[in-house]
């Protein structure tokens, strides 16, 4: 049993709500149940109720047992004075106010009916992934759009936060910002952190000193990466190695392990050097980051300011010093587009929350409706089950459903979950309305 099921129960009202009394034996009559509250304090506020002979306004609060109002220490919180009564799934001990009057208690595990809680099990006990795969079709349209939109904005909300923690580490510095989120995109996913590492140790306004002299960009960021050794024998690691020892004399950077670079089970494209050496061409041709994303018209338009020329050496090489055969080393538009939707939107919407202009924000989520949606297992899985993505901010939003509801047994957040629950139908013949005693 898990709180968040009694919260339900109780929002809802689907318990047996005839002639309740409590544990004590005092009658209670539910006039207002309470409005729920998901921060700190009591579940329940402004609730109005009759327990025996006397009218209460305040809160309820919830545990599966009794004496988690003891080990939560409610009993010395002022926030919980207010508490009116207390809705347990079982009373294991009674509970006393500090004036030393007992709290009313109603216990809901005889009033919960069989077939809910079987129901609500099945649900968070299912091992398939998504518990409610086998009865999406029941789950009317409007509803499963109303939980993707939600969905939605949770998880681009969640993005912005990042940007916004970035940006107050910066000191405001919208550039620097988006510098450290595109190197981060352009790591994702197994190099991400090491590239935002780099970004973080390469102001970009000192790297835009030298954007006439790309070179010298390519010797810092290689160099600080720490993939500049005495192994490369090639004329242009060497030149790159030169010009880094040239520049350690003005500016004294901390190489970075090369430990921190991952290549296993990553296909070549992907490989960090070729991640790093697009990043110190981006520095080179762009000058106003922010802008660029800000006033593109469309993502296409910003995916195609992405696709600058790398040196010749990364013709016929995927990484320092190996050399391969000869191939374009293009972004690519599965790369582009991931850059849309884990740079490109957070970034707008970010702006938007952080200077209070919602027009940046809904021109994220157009720019989401614009772009093919990403094909991976999971938005296949959901496609199977009838909910294709017909753009990016469908994918979206069924990767968020998936990893923060349905791998989490979230069912009860979720307004499919709660759908289903609602739903059930509960006989009212005495033989099959038995309360659950167990």
């Amino acid at each position: 049993m898990q709180e968040n099921f009694l919260h339900f129960v109780w929002r809802t009202g689907r318990f047996d709500q005839q002639q309740l009394r409590t544990t004590a034996g005092h009658s209670v009559s539910l006039f207002r149940r309470g409005i729920y509250d998901g921060h700190a304090g009591p579940d329940f506020t402004n609730a109005h109720l009759r327990v025996g002979d006397t009218v209460w306004h305040g809160h309820v609060e919830m545990h599966v047992f009794a004496s988690e109002w003891y080990q939560h220490k409610h009993d010395n919180d002022p926030l919980y004075d207010g508490t009116i009564l207390h809705v347990v799934w079982e009373e294991d001990q009674p509970v006393f106010r500090q004036d030393g009057t007992r709290l009313p208690c109603l216990e809901l595990r005889p009033l919960v009916h069989a077939t809910l809680l079987g129901q609500y099990q099945r649900l968070i006990q299912d091992t398939n992934g998504i518990p409610c795969k086998f009865r999406l079709v029941e789950i009317p349209d409007l509803v499963k759009s109303s939980m993707l939109d939600r969905v939605l904005i949770e998880r681009i909300e969640r993005k912005a936060d990042r940007i916004q923690e970035i940006l107050d580490q910066q000191g405001g510095d919208w550039e620097q910002t988006t510098f450290i989120t595109l190197a981060h995109g352009l790591g994702n996913p197994v190099n991400a952190e090491p590239m935002e590492q780099l970004a973080r140790q390469l102001p970009l306004a000192l790297l835009q000193r030298y954007r006439q002299q790309p070179l010298q960009i390519e010797a810092m960021i290689f160099g600080t990466a720490g993939l500049l050794n005495d192994k490369l024998k090639e004329d242009y690691p060497q030149q790159l190695i030169r010009e880094y020892e040239f520049i350690l004399h003005k500016h004294p950077f901390k190489p970075m392990p090369p430990s921190r670079w991952k290549y296993l089970r990553m296909r070549p494209i992907g490989f960090p050097d070729l991640r790093l050496a697009r990043l110190a061409s981006l520095v080179g041709h762009h000058e106003n980051w922010l802008a660029n994303i800000l006033y593109s018209a469309n993502p296409k338009e910003w995916m195609n300011s992405l696709e600058v020329g790398i040196p010749p050496y990364w013709t016929n090489h995927y990484r320092l010093g190996k050399a391969s055969i000869s191939s374009p080393k293009l972004l690519g538009k599965d790369i582009a587009r991931s850059l849309v939707i884990n740079v490109m939107v957070p970034i707008l919407y970010a702006y938007g929350r952080a200077r209070g202009e919602s027009i940046w924000q809904e021109k994220a989520l157009d720019f989401l409706t614009t772009i093919n949606p990403e094909g991976n297992v999971v938005t296949r899985t959901w496609s199977r089950l009838g909910m294709p993505s017909k753009h990016a901010s469908d994918s979206q939003a069924l990767l968020e459903l998936k990893s923060n509801y349905c791998a989490q047994r979230r069912c009860l957040h979720c307004a499919i979950g709660c759908h289903l629950l609602k739903n059930v139908k509960l006989s009212t013949s005495l033989q099959s309305k038995q309360m659950m005693s167990i």
